[in-house]
């Protein structure tokens, strides 16, 4: 009797753990790519407020050289 009733429970657990297994990883590195994105707000800020006398020019995610 306990076999007829695991046979089911093992089935309806296997489907559950295949279809949950992409949702577990789809937001992983959010968190890490957000900080990040911070992070160069910050530093970017900062270099701004720098004033560098310089050959560089600062974009919004690049710093070029004017060579």
């Amino acid at each position: 009797m306990t076999y007829l009733l695991l046979i089911p429970f093992f089935i309806i657990f296997g489907i559950y753990i295949i279809y949950s297994k992409p949702d577990l990883y789809a937001h992983e590195h959010d968190a890490s790519i957000n900080k990040e994105i911070e992070n160069f707000n910050t530093n970017f800020k900062a270099l701004e407020k720098l004033e560098i006398e310089s050959n560089y020019y600062i974009s919004d995610k690049h710093i070029y050289n004017n060579e």
